[in-house]
């Protein structure tokens, strides 16, 4: 289960959507070590969607190859406060959590930092700068040709 899809769940609301595969460039520094990529990944967004009762603009990336996966949430509330990253990364050797998610109910968070997006036509870059909930620096951009779509179902 993607980051996006478990946080939406958490509050209450289902998630379906379509495959939303693009390509997806990958560069991040985790620590010491490098996860980059280069090839297929999820890309998605919802222009209006909710995190614990916040309107917010949701950007959802995920990759998977081999040892390797990152799961990143982005987080653009309507209302100014800044935005909000859930970030799960795995370079083989070692896992990282970034989660900045402060809204309703939750309060609790791992780590600290913030992301914006660069749009692009139909895409665009997601850029990291983020501490670890373990203390390591995640800094660097991921890149997706085109952003899917994300259809709400049920409450």
């Amino acid at each position: 289960m993607t980051g996006a899809r478990a946080l939406l769940l958490a509050m209450g609301c289902g998630f379906a959507t379509p495959a939303a595969f693009a390509q997806a460039d990958i560069a991040l520094q985790a620590g010491g070590e490098k996860y980059q990529a280069s090839g297929q990944g999820e890309c998605k967004a919802a222009p209006q969607a909710s995190i614990y009762g916040v309107s917010a603009a949701m950007y959802s990336v995920s990759h998977r190859a081999g040892k390797q996966s990152m799961n990143l949430t982005l987080w653009q509330p309507t209302n100014g406060a800044a935005n909000m990253i859930s970030l799960q990364l795995a370079t083989g050797s070692k896992s990282y959590v970034v989660d900045t998610v402060k809204a309703g109910a939750k309060r609790d968070t791992k780590g600290s930092g913030k992301a914006s997006v660069e749009k692009s036509g139909a895409g665009g870059a997601i850029v990291i700068d983020a501490v670890a909930a373990g203390g390591e620096k995640i800094t660097g951009k991921i890149q997706c040709r085109t952003f899917g779509g994300i259809q709400a179902e049920g409450g």
